[in-house]
């Protein structure tokens, strides 16, 4: 089963593969969007829901098709 924990820190990951650093990925990951209904997106991934729409978003900007 994942936790809350683990949703956090598998987006985290993923972040830092797209940005290319740490610190990149923890200031996306910190600041509100609209896209997850003016939450932070570490914030949204606390549950699987969430979880997926981050994930989502951090695939489409590692694409080219989000800013």
């Amino acid at each position: 089963m994942t936790t809350e924990k683990n949703y956090q820190a598998l987006i985290q990951l993923q972040a830092q593969q797209v940005f290319g650093s740490k610190a990149k990925a923890d200031a996306w990951l910190a600041r509100p969007r609209v896209a997850f209904g003016g939450l932070a997106a570490l914030e949204c991934a606390r549950e699987e829901t969430g979880y997926l729409r981050v994930k989502s978003e951090l695939e489409r900007i590692a694409h080219g098709l989000a800013c």
